[in-house]
């Protein structure tokens, strides 16, 4: 996204509009802290993430909260804007494990080794996994408090492979086969998610991961340009030919409802939305579903959680209260069904693993995820690289030209930020 300074500012007063000052007055052990205006969340949304915006809202008595909830694109250009500029536009940030990568690189993030250590024993803060803290974590310090933990799983209407005989797919081929046969006027045979820049990128990771060999080498060096990365892609587009309508432009909400609204059969979807196609309020297929990771693994792993703006004018204690005491144990418990679980306490529950019948699936799917290259700059290259892959996947241009055009931009790119020295 580009802006002149002019449009920059503009953009940036709009959305520090509607911030009223006030005297907010909080006694924490006989400290007093002071909000001198509504603390400023901006969030990526979905049911979860719409729980913990409520949950922060009321954290800290005396504390106003305001959230913006948008599409993940969305949120990040809002965010690259304003911590580009070292603006205290936002005080809470939400972030998964790549963005968490970016920003702390950027300087954007306030550490929280020092508030971590000092809230532990009140918020039960060792009781997250390891993992989850893993991701959260940059060059030894930590960034972020685990929300959830995510990873990408295959939804499939077992009601229409039990009528059919069919058993769920173990390989790249099979998936592919899976979908030509259920695909058909009524239903598309698969989902996929080719928005760019992230659902595409996640999308795409799997069968980079699967048939290719990965993003790139040990020195960042890209490979999905290789002779096994063109294969992938090339797998990604044979799929297309049985996903659902406008596939190019959709993302996970556009994919969520095919599968709620009975018009596709399978396909990647993230372990938080497992609720969502249970919901009668929402789907037309409650209990028709079942859940397992990816077929060979290598689906797409991240941690949601939420960090402190370095340039917030707030009080970080008081920040870090709010988001502690939105994501503790107690609220944790309450939107189990709608996330996979962090906490090791919560996660390993036997009466909720059996409440939320998605969990074993997604147990299973985190332990042969994989997560995007640790790379601060992967989702600045992830958006011409995303590009280049929907022309390759769309005809536009031969998969092997569009690869190799992406490679070259990619290493373009990394060689002005320093690497290949």
């Amino acid at each position: 996204m580009s802006l002149s300074s002019p449009g920059r500012r503009r953009a940036l007063r709009g959305l520090s509009a509607g911030a009223v000052a006030l005297g907010a007055g909080m006694t924490f052990g006989g400290q007093r802290a002071y909000a001198a205006a509504p603390v400023q969340l901006i969030s990526h949304r979905y049911p979860a993430l719409e729980f913990w915006a409520d949950k922060m809202k009321t954290a800290v008595p005396g504390v106003a909260v305001n959230a913006q909830l948008m599409p993940f694109e969305k949120m990040g250009e809002l965010v690259s804007i304003a911590m580009s500029s070292k603006s205290s536009t936002f005080d809470v940030i939400y972030v998964i494990d790549s963005s968490i990568a970016t920003y702390a690189h950027n300087g954007w993030l306030r550490p929280l080794d020092d508030l971590w250590a000092k809230y532990k024993n009140e918020f039960n803060l060792g009781d997250y996994s390891d993992a989850a803290i893993k991701m959260c974590t940059y060059n030894g310090h930590l960034y972020a408090i685990p929300a959830a933990v995510n990873v990408m799983m295959f939804y499939y209407r077992k009601d229409l492979f039990d009528a059919q005989g069919k058993a769920p797919p173990k390989t790249v081929a099979e998936y592919q086969a899976l979908a030509k046969q259920f695909n058909s006027p009524m239903h598309a045979g698969t989902i996929d998610c080719l928005k760019p820049v992230d659902a595409l990128l996640n999308e795409a990771h799997w069968y980079l991961n699967t048939i290719g060999t990965g993003w790139f080498d040990a020195q960042w060096r890209p490979v999905f340009n290789n002779e096994r990365g063109v294969r992938a892609i090339d797998a990604l587009k044979q799929t297309t030919q049985y996903a659902q309508r406008g596939f190019a432009s959709s993302a996970n909400d556009e994919c969520l409802i095919a599968l709620q609204q009975d018009t596709a059969v399978m396909g990647q979807q993230w372990a938080t939305r497992a609720s969502s196609v249970d919901n009668p309020k929402q789907s037309r297929v409650v209990g028709k579903f079942d859940f397992m990771p990816m077929p060979q693994g290598h689906a797409r792993i991240l941690t949601d959680g939420y960090a402190i703006s370095a340039f917030s004018k707030q009080d970080p204690d008081t920040l870090f209260r709010i988001m502690a005491t939105a994501t503790q144990e107690a609220n944790m418990r309450q939107v189990s069904s709608m996330l996979v679980p962090p906490r090791n306490a919560i996660l390993k529950d036997p009466v909720l693993r059996q409440k939320n019948r998605f969990y074993p699936a997604a147990s299973a799917a985190l332990d042969s995820g994989t997560p995007f290259p640790a790379l601060p700059e992967f989702y600045a290259v992830g958006d011409f690289i995303s590009r280049r892959i929907l022309q390759a996947v769309t005809g536009e241009m031969a998969t092997k030209p569009a690869l190799d055009a992406a490679a070259q931009e990619t290493e373009a790119f990394l060689k002005n930020r320093g690497y290949y020295r």
